[in-house]
């Protein structure tokens, strides 16, 4: 299960945030099983979203599908940022477990 990892910076929150709920089908569409969106507090005109994709190859293909490039104009991304994708390490221990790093 690839996770997808979005770093961006656009004009105005709620503008972007209209722009996100609304590629929801899309998203599910791909396969798209999780979203989780975080603003940066020092920099509120910045999120960084995780995705949890059911295929890599469905989730690349909407990362560079026409209509998202589309959407980010809409959205007024003024720099698309990073995407990385990340896959899950088994066997992690959760934070605060003896073992793991602080």
């Amino acid at each position: 299960m690839p996770h997808v990892l979005v770093q961006q910076r656009f004009e105005d929150f709620d503008r972007w945030q209209r722009v996100f709920d609304r590629l929801r089908p899309a998203r599910a569409e791909a396969g798209c099983r999780s979203t989780a969106v975080f603003r940066n507090r020092r920099d509120p005109q910045e999120v960084v979203v995780l995705f949890d994709f059911a295929d890599l190859a469905l989730a690349q293909r909407h990362m560079g599908s026409p209509q998202l490039r589309d959407a980010w104009r809409d959205a007024g991304v003024t720099d698309p940022g990073t995407v990385t994708v990340l896959d899950a390490v088994s066997g992690a221990a959760p934070t605060g477990t003896s073992g793991s790093p602080a």
